[in-house]
């Protein structure tokens, strides 16, 4: 049996029907989430996860990580994440698949963590480790597509796009990432960026502009999209000319940022302009017993290894105001 197949039976166990209440529960099972659970386990809390889909978060889609310490040569993303959920594996934690609707008596001790199951959890200590969202173009193709040739993720249904011809929309790391990746695999790769310059690391710049199977499309947008039953080709806008081009691709990739989750729920905490969960150096929120640990923190770095420190801290610092 995998160990997805573990988490998920997880979700029908004695245990989970049987218990209602825990020390903490951490929502979100990326590498924050996953961080904190383990930390708090073995602090000898009793520990409940939830999350709409099985560990590993952003992580696990991620094509190579090539910063995370300890891979010289780097690692896939679905492989991290399985070496993680197999060292929380080992440790008395329990996992439910379900969405996280509200937490209520916010301001009491004991706090009640509501589920799109129906489900009520009590518990003294919350840690918010929800990760990020893609950040959609807000076009009207965006619906009419996705699922049909139009994608968040670089690695999904690959093999449809072997030999063909594919775009990304973007210029950041993640973006650059998707086009190195996709370029394994098709024949032709448009990356087309709003801006006249590439928002990434410099060897990964290199690694794009040298690319032969990659063209890089400057100050440039997708104004529209063309297909019968599937994405056939997409109309481009050039921000500096004003002229638009159709060009013939099978496949667009979406990377033009993350966003917090738009259900991040009335919890009543701060929050800074752009939507991100402030916290001190500890990861307490603004309400006493909630946390915040990885990239939904209002914060400067968001990288796997950040999400990581930020998971144990929020939890060494739960089981320090609550326990002791």
């Amino acid at each position: 049996m995998t160990v997805q197949e573990e988490y998920s039976n997880l979700k029908t166990s004695d245990l989970l029907k049987d218990q209602s209440d825990y020390d903490a529960i951490v929502v979100g099972s990326g590498p924050a989430g996953m961080s904190a659970a383990l930390c708090l386990s073995r602090a000898r809390l009793s520990v409940l996860i939830i999350d709409r889909s099985l560990p590993g978060g952003q992580t696990a889609t991620a094509y190579k990580i090539t910063n995370y310490l300890g891979f010289p040569d780097g690692i896939l993303g679905s492989e991290l994440s399985t070496r993680m959920e197999d060292q929380l594996a080992a440790y008395n934690i329990t996992y439910s698949c379900e969405t996280v609707e509200d937490i209520i008596d916010m301001n009491n001790n004991m706090k009640r963590v509501q589920t799109d199951l129906g489900k009520v959890y009590q518990t003294k200590g919350v840690i918010l480790a929800i990760g990020l969202e893609p950040k959609p173009l807000e076009s009207k193709f965006e619906m009419q597509f996705l699922g049909r040739g139009l994608s968040y993720y670089a690695q999904s249904d690959i093999m449809k796009y072997k030999d063909k011809h594919v775009a990304v929309i973007g210029g950041g790391n993640c973006a650059c990432y998707a086009a190195d990746y996709l370029s394994e695999f098709v024949e032709k790769l448009y990356l087309i960026h709003r801006s006249d310059y590439l928002k990434a690391v410099r060897s990964l710049k290199e690694k794009i502009m040298e690319n032969p199977v990659i063209d890089v499309i400057w100050n440039t947008e997708i104004s529209d999209a063309f297909g019968i039953d599937k994405l056939e080709k997409i109309k481009l806008h050039n921000m500096t000319n004003n002229q638009e081009t159709w060009i013939d691709v099978q496949g667009v990739f979406i990377y033009v940022g993350r966003i917090p989750p738009k259900d991040i729920i009335n919890f009543e905490l701060n929050v800074d302009e752009k939507g991100f969960i402030v916290t001190d150096d500890y990861m307490r929120t603004n309400k006493h017993g909630i946390y915040a640990a990885g990239d939904i923190r209002s914060k400067q770095i968001r990288q796997i290894s950040t999400a990581v420190s930020d998971g144990m801290i929020a939890a060494i610092n739960l089981d320090k105001d609550l326990f002791q």
